[in-house]
């Protein structure tokens, strides 16, 4: 799975929070979005981290993000773009979601070029992790591609009460092909001081490794209308109970234990 790989992500610090036992195995890391137009010193610390980082196989698209962030999470639908936004929205939004589309295309087109004879590609799920748009953007664009090229792609396990819909829908029908690492700790901790220092660490300061991470093989067809269970790594959403309480109802409509 490592022979002739890539790992392609959204953003600086994605590479360790949902990766890190892979990092050091793939022969290329791609980071897609650089620039924020609102977080000019976000922006700047993230240049000056990937100029300092300690992998000396990664390079940026320097993509600007889009910033979307209008989808609809009580009935997330998917897109050719990543996820759906709603439309009723104020007009920085509005601008905002026609830059997420945008991005869809500068994606394809930089993201082609770059994966030229890579038998494996790893990436964001369908579900964008916790619930990011852009997380979902970059893996629509690599199933895209896969057609084309005819890479594998593996896609990470972590999971959010917020994007557990979407994980359920996107389970349905695929094979159970997955292999779990262990995470690289002592590497990503080094990686996120790194991006503390610059002011560009957009996780929690706190935050606390998995011991293991899980990569399914994303696999053209799947198998039918079920789907096979593979581990999650379920990220508690601090501060906001009523999801878990929506994820409990959710699985008990879907049937599961």
């Amino acid at each position: 799975m490592f022979r002739k790989s890539a790992l392609i992500v959204a953003h600086p610090d994605d590479e360790v929070l949902w990766f890190s036992s892979i990092l050091d195995k793939v022969d290329e890391v791609v980071i897609c979005f650089l620039e924020c137009r609102s977080k000019s010193r976000l922006s700047l610390g993230r240049k000056n981290s990937l100029e300092r980082h300690p992998m000396g196989n990664i390079c940026s698209l320097a993509i600007e993000e889009s910033e979307a962030k209008s989808a609809n999470w009580e009935n997330p639908k998917q897109s050719r773009f990543g996820i759906a936004m709603t439309r009723k929205s104020h007009l920085l939004k509005r601008r905002y979601n026609r830059k997420y589309e945008k991005n869809y295309y500068e994606l394809r087109k930089g993201l082609e070029g770059k994966l030229s004879g890579y038998d494996n590609v790893f990436t964001h799920n369908p579900w964008g992790e916790y619930g990011n748009a852009e997380h979902i953007q970059i893996y629509r664009v690599l199933k895209e591609l896969q057609g084309k090229k005819g890479f594998d792609l593996w896609f990470s396990n972590y999971c959010s009460p917020l994007s557990f819909k979407l994980m359920l829908d996107n389970i349905s029908g695929f094979d159970s092909e997955y292999l779990t690492l262990k995470t690289n700790k002592a590497m990503a901790e080094e990686i996120k001081g790194l991006y503390e220092k610059n002011g560009c660490w957009t996780w929690y300061s706190d935050w606390v490794w998995f011991n293991e991470e899980c990569f399914k093989k994303d696999i053209p067809g799947g198998n039918g209308k079920y789907g096979h269970t593979f581990p999650l790594n379920m990220i508690k959403a601090p501060g906001r109970p009523f999801l878990l309480k929506r994820v409990y109802n959710i699985i008990r409509r879907n049937g599961q234990p």
